[in-house]
């Protein structure tokens, strides 16, 4: 039977065969290491293709002076391999952020168009004009309030009427103004 200490022997003379019993043998550590790491697009013939040059690299640098198993030796480099990638893996993630701008910076620049209204949309004075001539004297202090420009208190002494006058015109002028502008 071959023993470990043989078949690393018959690695470093480059046989296959050999690397591939040595494989073969440490599967079930190689699977515990690869299971622990979660690399995009890097599925199980991939991983073994990683553990097994490891597993070539690892045989030819391994010194049996050394007092450690290959076993030991073999798992600490192929952590360290899955390490690396995904190091790797999240370098080029950075990368994709460092080169971001963000939505805002765009649209400071102008190039970004807000896609919530556009111009052609909004009501031009001639026909908010034509809008405001439809309407009462009471609406069109409505709608002041609608716009800010004053408040409930303001446009009931404007008016000469209560508040509660005021807030039916306000609902008015808003129904009016829907079915004005969204026809």
């Amino acid at each position: 039977m071959n023993t470990v200490e043989n078949l690393v022997r018959k690695v470093k003379e480059n046989d296959d065969i050999a690397l591939l019993l040595l494989f073969e043998r440490y599967k079930p550590m190689i699977t515990a290491v690869t299971k622990r790491y979660f690399i995009r697009c890097l599925d199980e013939n991939d991983w073994n293709q990683e553990a097994l040059i490891v597993c070539y690299e690892s045989a030819g640098l391994f010194d049996f002076e050394r007092g450690t198993t290959f076993g030991s030796f073999f798992k600490l480099r192929l952590q360290n391999k899955a390490k690396n990638l995904l190091r790797f893996e999240l370098a080029k993630r950075r990368a994709l952020y460092a080169n971001a701008i963000s939505y805002e910076a765009l649209k400071e620049r102008g190039q970004i168009c807000d896609p919530s209204y556009e111009q052609s949309d909004l009501p031009t004075s001639i026909e908010l004009s034509n809008f405001i001539q439809t309407l009462s004297q009471l609406e069109v202090v409505a709608l002041m309030v609608i716009t800010g420009m004053i408040d409930l208190k303001q446009a009931s002494v404007t008016a000469q009427t209560s508040p509660e006058t005021i807030k039916r015109a306000i609902a008015r002028t808003r129904i009016k103004m829907r079915a004005y502008f969204l026809r």
